[in-house]
């Protein structure tokens, strides 16, 4: 049950280095505050606790999960994008200025009749935000700058004539990542594919990681391995009829198709009769199997997401295979800013499928979005996005 005594302020920013945001906070209640309780880190929240001097608590949380920030912005957009406003103008500003976003800071502290206490709090929590270059939401959806002055309300009022959206220089993207999203938003134009222009890519050509060659190929034979026994056993066929295409498959690898397969996959294979669902899941990965191929130099174009792939041709490469060795030789890997290219591409192609989805449309341009959800995993796993995670924990934020 909610406690009506509790009030609520919460702070957005965008910001390069969250590490700031703690400091910012703790250095800015310092001299009223006794003690900081340590941070508890989960699912990207960090939260924790300043005991003022009167023992009273300030509950704070930094928010940097880019998965609950992509679609707590989205709503909060479409929220103020509903808004009666006669300066169009200023409410592009302003909207604008909410998809850049990318760090929700919150504190709640309970209500008291000592005004100056609470005062004390908001006004700490205004100057935190001015530090970080922050906007304060109040809960009656009023949208402050720093300085106290309205941005913007759900009446459409604002203190401002014309609104010039701020971000922290540490986030601004260099040269070559703005390029990048510049060559990507005109294929989006010549398509007539919306678009969000303060999308910021997964990852930025300074942070990305390359896979090597071999990483690259071991995945590929091993999804394709696991891709085809969905096939199969989606066809009727029975577990012990379908081990004969993942024998295959562990003899090109040299008998390592088990070091080759995720966790994920283990648990898949070892079911006696999977789930529809599961089959149709880890079936859909023939398209990270085509980007791979791709990535690897051994397919010539990625394409459009409008088709699948062409599975046939794609058994006709694998199939022939006698070990990942000789498979190597025919590669010609790609070159990181290629692949960081068709990343920055195909994340704006899967933010106009999921926007199309979330208003009830059809995705724009024929783009197939299954198809894009599933390039969009392989390539974020390509740049070692998601600070460079495992397969299985690949995301595919928007």
């Amino acid at each position: 049950m909610e406690n009506n005594n509790q009030a609520h302020i919460t702070v957005y920013t965008c910001i390069g280095k969250f590490e700031r945001v703690k400091k910012t906070l703790v250095d800015q209640f310092a001299n009223m505050s006794k003690e900081v309780t340590d941070s508890v880190d989960e699912n990207g929240v960090e939260s924790f606790v300043v005991r003022l001097k009167d023992d009273s608590d300030i509950q704070l949380s930094i928010n940097t999960n880019q998965g609950f920030i992509g679609h707590h912005i989205h709503d909060m957009y479409n929220f103020f994008a509903n808004v009666e406003c006669e300066n169009k103008k200023l409410l592009q500003s302003v909207l604008h200025q909410i998809q850049v976003f990318n760090c929700v800071i919150g504190g709640s502290f309970n209500l008291d009749d000592d005004k100056n206490r609470t005062n004390y709090i908001v006004n700490t929590m205004f100057a935190a935000a001015k530090d970080i270059n922050g906007l304060v939401l109040m809960p009656d959806m009023r949208l402050f700058d720093s300085d106290g002055k309205l941005v913007f309300s759900a009446e459409g009022e604002s203190d401002f004539n014309e609104y010039t959206p701020i971000a922290n220089a540490d986030f601004i993207d260099g040269s070559v990542d703005t390029a990048r999203k510049e060559r990507s938003i005109a294929v989006l134009k010549e398509k007539g594919i919306p678009y969000m222009p303060q999308l910021r890519a997964a990852v930025m050509e300074s942070e990305a990681k390359s896979r090597t060659p071999e990483e690259i190929a071991r995945r590929l034979f091993a999804m394709f391995g696991v891709c085809v026994y969905c096939e199969v056993r989606s066809g009727g066929q029975t577990k012990e009829e379908t081990q004969k295409y993942l024998n295959k498959i562990n003899d090109i690898l040299g008998g390592e198709l088990d070091d080759s397969l995720t966790p994920e996959e283990k648990a898949f294979l070892a079911v006696q009769k999977p789930e529809q669902r599961d089959l149709a899941r880890f079936g859909w990965r023939y398209e990270c199997c085509h980007v791979l191929m791709w990535a690897l130099g051994i397919i010539d174009e990625l394409g459009y997401p409008e088709q699948i792939c062409d599975v046939s041709a794609m058994g006709g490469i694998i199939w022939r295979q006698d070990s990942l060795a000789g498979f190597l030789e025919g590669a010609k890997p790609r070159a990181k800013e290629e692949i960081l290219d068709a990343a920055d591409l195909v994340l704006r192609y899967n933010w106009a499928c999921v926007d199309a989805r979330i208003k009830g449309q059809k995705s724009p341009a024929k783009l197939n979005g299954e198809v894009v959800v599933e390039w969009h995993y392989a390539l974020n796993w390509l740049i070692g996005a998601n600070k460079n995670a495992d397969w299985d924990n690949i995301k595919t934020h928007t």
